[in-house]
């Protein structure tokens, strides 16, 4: 179900790398100043487990990836307590359950208590170090999960966010695209030969 929502959000904190904030020049970007966006909830105080299909174009190595992607959490209304937003798990599959990669991303959130509260989290994150193959036309499974801690009746919704602001202000920033940006090298020619029985 899509939803909107003000931009200019209550936190936003996002992955780095050695403190640094990482990127890539190939995701698209915009400046505006916009101040609603929307995004894929998945029903009041439902855990996000999605799982999205990539089609790698051609067989090679993906020697190295970019993850992009925001999630977020709404309090849309509240009794008492909190509820916290705990992590993001991102798994790679291919095969069923041949796992390719897998990470869990903590947000680092505090609790939160207030109706109408929204805390969104981005992960912007290369990887590499983890190199495994791909066949053109065999399919990726990307899997998205989330973990929260619901201590009340509080009603939530976690979201998927296409399209996103890096910062929480009210002004003109940067809005960028969530995905995975996949790198594959070349394919290398190989010799097989194979051995018969000998006689």
């Amino acid at each position: 179900m899509a939803t909107t929502n003000v931009s200019d959000l209550d936190t936003i904190t996002r992955t780095t790398n050695g403190a640094r904030l990482p990127t890539d020049v190939n995701i698209p970007q915009t400046i505006s100043n916009l101040n609603t966006m929307a995004y894929h909830d998945f029903g009041d105080n439902t855990e996000i487990d999605t799982t999205i299909e990539w089609v790698p174009p051609i067989t090679g190595k993906v020697d190295k990836f970019f993850l992009n992607i925001a999630v977020l959490m709404n309090m849309t209304a509240r009794s008492t307590n909190s509820t916290i937003f705990n992590s993001v798990t991102i798994t790679l599959t291919k095969g069923g359950n041949d796992v390719l990669w897998t990470q869990t991303f903590p947000t680092g959130f505090a609790l939160q208590d207030a109706a109408g509260e929204v805390r969104m989290f981005i992960i912007a994150q290369p990887i590499w170090g983890n190199d495994f193959f791909v066949r053109g036309g065999s399919p990726v499974n990307i899997r998205i999960q989330t973990s929260f801690t619901q201590t009340s009746s509080n009603t939530i919704e976690m979201g998927l966010v296409p399209f996103f602001p890096t910062t929480a202000d009210s002004n003109s920033k940067f809005f960028s695209q969530s995905g995975i940006i996949f790198h594959i090298s070349e394919p290398s020619r190989e010799i097989v030969t194979e051995l018969g029985p000998t006689v």
